[in-house]
């Protein structure tokens, strides 16, 4: 507990303040959007609008909306929290792993693995925002030790803990799914325990993941072609969209595996050369020594990481964080079970520090948004509920139209469910067959005039977005609302005759940051 309270704690501040600084991805948008839904209207994801992921995380958003109509800032520290404590298992076990060594090398290795994470890229890039990578990520950090510990203690209760937080972190991404085939090995082959108490820890790891998994079936048997759509054809539809809109995307195999190698593998060239050699260190040693359950399970586990970061297209940095916390963790457990007299021990140490170094004089750069540390009116969840005065200024009654519904709803006020995941849903909805979307909820050009004919918007929030906004400022021309004047490029339209706001309104700052290009 010491160790995960040390790491901890170095690693919040870094953590706290990329929350804090980093700029609004529109990917966070149906995140915090089917949150406020739910907690607002008891709206259901899938049942009652897009929804385009597993769906625990709204609920858990909800859940914390009922406290706080800081809604961005609430998910971003919930995100924030979740990132600190996965540091903090991997520093854990990092000591764990060290713990036959002397106590200074047990804190050295510790801290070199902390910086390890919070230097690659693939966490500065990543973490912050309020989307469903960092909690994910902590349940299948947490089901590792817990299921790796169960194997060797032959503890039934852990391999059930276990598959309930992997089960949980794919009913929060389902790009964990691939885990449950080493995961569930493991349990099978590992440990040395008799087959027939073997056979018991897996139906007890299986028990945990179905259970955790209660609140997804749930769902899908609500709205089962709303579901199976969100989780698998809408991946399909999405490549055909960005195919014929001429995105030069990766979304074939050749493209994604050149990607790995060209943007992933260069940016956190530092990891590869801590981790990599005391892999290979620790393979060589096995012939003296056998390697660890959990770090037999490591090397089990990178590849089917690996599947689930390649499954979605396009590719995009974020979906590569959870290979990056498994990596780091691999290679200090390598290194901190190698025989003392082992003959690669010294080449891996010496590898393991080079790269650390490296990744620290690489990754600092990351960290650029320290400058705003002491200035909390810059922090962008709370610059961006400030800037919603705009907003609570128009009419109170009716939605506000908008492919960004995070300033909507900071301002308190109503989007359409129909476009709560922002721009995904209007993007391909005309590569929906049109009952099919209907069906879906997916608006469409065809059916945006009789929903907006049936509920008329009190505004409309444009300028948010480079794509697909053109209809709907068609539509604020044509039934003649009134574009108000904005300091920056957002735009707000309100309805004719809608009186003038008190003072000039602050647009909302809202243009997607670069990582969710």
């Amino acid at each position: 507990m010491r160790s995960f309270l040390l790491s901890a704690l170095l690693a919040l501040p870094f953590v706290f303040l990329l929350s804090m600084t980093d700029g609004l991805s529109h990917d966070e948008n149906q995140h915090v959007a089917a949150g406020a839904l739910l907690a607002r209207e008891g709206l259901l994801p899938y049942r009652d609008f897009p929804y385009f992921h597993t769906p625990y995380l709204a609920f858990v958003y909800a859940a914390l909306f009922q406290f706080t109509d800081h809604l961005l800032l609430a998910a971003r520290l919930f995100s924030a929290v979740c990132a600190t404590a996965a540091v903090g298992l991997v520093g854990a076990a990092t000591a764990r792993a060290f713990r036959g060594h002397a106590a200074w090398q047990r804190r050295l290795a510790m801290a070199g693995a902390v910086l390890l994470v919070l230097s690659a890229h693939a966490f500065t890039h990543t973490t912050g925002h309020a989307w469903n990578h960092e909690p994910p990520l902590l349940c299948a950090l947490g089901s590792f030790l817990l299921l790796a510990s169960g194997v060797r203690r032959h503890s039934a209760a852990r391999a059930a803990s276990g598959g309930v937080l992997l089960g949980l972190a794919i009913g929060l991404r389902l790009t964990y799914a691939p885990l449950i085939a080493p995961f569930g090995l493991a349990v099978l082959l590992l440990g040395g325990a008799p087959i027939a108490r073997r056979l018991v820890l897996a139906a007890w790891f299986s028990a945990g993941v179905v259970c955790a998994l209660g609140g997804v079936a749930w769902l899908a048997v609500l709205a089962p072609e709303q579901a199976w759509f969100a989780n698998f054809e809408f991946a399909k539809v999405n490549v055909t969209y960005r195919f014929a809109t001429g995105e030069p995307r990766t979304m074939t195999l050749a493209k994604k595996t050149r990607y790995l190698f060209k943007n992933i593998s260069r940016d956190d060239l530092g990891i590869l050369l801590a981790c990599l050699p005391a892999f290979a260190a620790a393979l060589h040693s096995r012939r003296t020594r056998p390697l660890s359950v959990e770090l037999v399970l490591l090397g089990w586990s990178l590849p089917f990481l690996l599947l689930g970061s390649f499954a979605p297209s396009p590719l995009f940095e974020q979906y590569f964080y959870p290979f990056v916390f498994f990596l780091v963790l691999g290679g200090a457990w390598s290194l901190g079970t190698l025989p003392a007299g082992a003959r690669w021990l010294r080449p891996a140490a010496a590898c393991a520090a080079a790269g650390i170094l490296l990744s620290l004089g690489r990754g600092m750069n990351d960290y650029h948004g320290l400058r705003h540390a002491l200035k909390p009116e810059s922090w962008t969840p709370l610059e961006i509920h400030a800037d919603a005065a705009a907003l609570r200024e128009i009419p109170a009654t009716g939605r506000v139209l908008t492919l960004e519904p995070i300033p909507v709803l900071e301002a308190g006020r109503r989007i359409y469910p129909e476009f709560a995941s922002g721009p995904f849903a209007w993007r391909i909805a005309p590569y929906v067959e049109a009952a099919k979307a209907a069906r879906l909820h997916i608006p469409t050009p065809a059916t945006l005039p009789a929903l907006l004919a049936a509920t008329p918007p009190a505004a409309l929030l444009l300028g948010v977005e480079d794509k697909g906004e053109a209809l709907l400022e068609a539509y604020a021309r044509e039934h003649g609302y009134r574009k108000l004047p904005a300091d920056r490029g957002d735009d707000i339209w309100v309805q004719p005759g809608s009186p003038a706001t008190p003072q000039a309104p602050t647009a909302i700052d809202g243009a997607p940051s670069e990582k969710s290009r």
